[in-house]
């Protein structure tokens, strides 16, 4: 068995896996043992055979889809042989103190559920990959500058500590735990498609008693701006797809007396105050981050009319969608 397996769930990854597989690579067994899993969500860019061509000592996947990332991990997770398991996104850049340190971290208190690390972005400034579980103070935008005006920032009341800091949640791109942990949780939820899967994994994780920790002194590279912003067409698709995760993890975790009133709010605030700028964007369509306001509003539109029809929250590019059509 080895000690750690890295999981890793690309799609058009190109010159950003490449750099985190060569971070992966530099890593010397002496203080750990590691084996590498890349699951390609069908890319269909050609770039695979090239990669398993140059790394032969890492295992690559091919799902059977673009079937989201939890579903990625998870076939990833079914064929690891490591007692610990570091998700990791395709656009990092691993060290391996950064990772023995977190190993470290897990395995000092059971209590820890998931462990992640400090981030550092292409420029040299620090990320923010953490946050706090939604509430209805922080639904949207609007809801957040006023919860900041009368509470302040939603982060600022951590708990923290000189070397740890301890959020609701951690982001996806950089997420360990203990495999047992992991089977225990049932894993990634991929009724998820693509965003909030990693809050719900915590949240899952914190029901069941489980601490999340951040370890602050621990850092890695993260290059943002992959795959998921390349065209017009895939920023439409992945910002309405934020818009449709928020609402399944509601609809998964809130309580029946508040659901239905955050849904509202959600709804309302996509299709009656993004009505203008939607028009705006139709008007001025010649205007690319404008126009695709129109093309998101239109996008969640549909999606609102296939709610009524299927009952179901669910993207319809989860995996799971269609055994779920006229479920509630």
């Amino acid at each position: 068995m080895k000690d750690l397996s890295v999981i890793i769930v690309n799609f058009r990854g190109g010159e950003k896996l490449k750099k985190c597989l060569n971070s992966l690579q530099a890593i010397a067994p002496h203080r750990f043992s590691l084996e590498v899993i890349v699951v390609d969500n069908q890319s269909n860019d050609g770039s695979l055979g090239a990669f398993i061509q140059q790394y032969p000592q890492f295992t690559f996947e091919s799902n059977s889809g673009n079937n989201g990332f939890a579903n990625g991990c998870n076939r990833g997770a079914a064929c690891s042989h490591g007692r610990v398991l570091l998700f990791l996104n395709p656009d990092t850049s691993v060290e391996e103190e950064a990772i023995y340190k977190m190993m470290q971290e897990l395995e000092k208190l059971p209590a820890y559920s998931i462990v992640s690390c400090s981030q550092r972005r292409e420029d040299g400034k620090m990320d923010r990959p953490y946050g706090r579980f939604l509430t209805v103070g922080t639904l949207t935008g609007w809801l957040r500058a006023i919860h900041r005006i009368f509470y302040g920032k939603v982060e600022d009341a951590f708990r923290e500590e000189a070397k740890r800091l301890y959020p609701d949640w951690v982001s996806g791109s950089v997420v360990m735990m203990r495999k047992e942990d992991f089977s225990s949780l049932g894993g990634w939820d991929d009724n998820f498609w693509m965003y909030y899967e990693d809050v719900d994994l915590c949240r899952t994780a914190r029901n069941s008693g489980g601490e999340i920790l951040l370890l602050k002194e621990a850092v890695i590279g993260h290059m943002h701006g992959g795959s998921s912003r390349s065209n017009l067409e895939v920023t439409v698709m992945t910002k309405t797809e934020v818009h449709i995760s928020r609402h399944l993890y509601l609809s998964k975790h809130e309580t029946k007396r508040k659901l239905l009133f955050m849904h509202l709010i959600l709804i309302l605030n996509n299709m009656v105050l993004g009505f203008l700028p939607a028009l705006l964007g139709v008007l001025l369509f010649f205007v690319k981050r404008i126009h695709v306001l129109s093309r998101i509003y239109l996008a969640l539109a549909v999606y609102y009319l296939k709610v009524m029809k299927s009952g179901s929250w669910m993207s319809e590019r989860s995996v799971n969608y269609p055994t779920q059509r006229g479920k509630r």
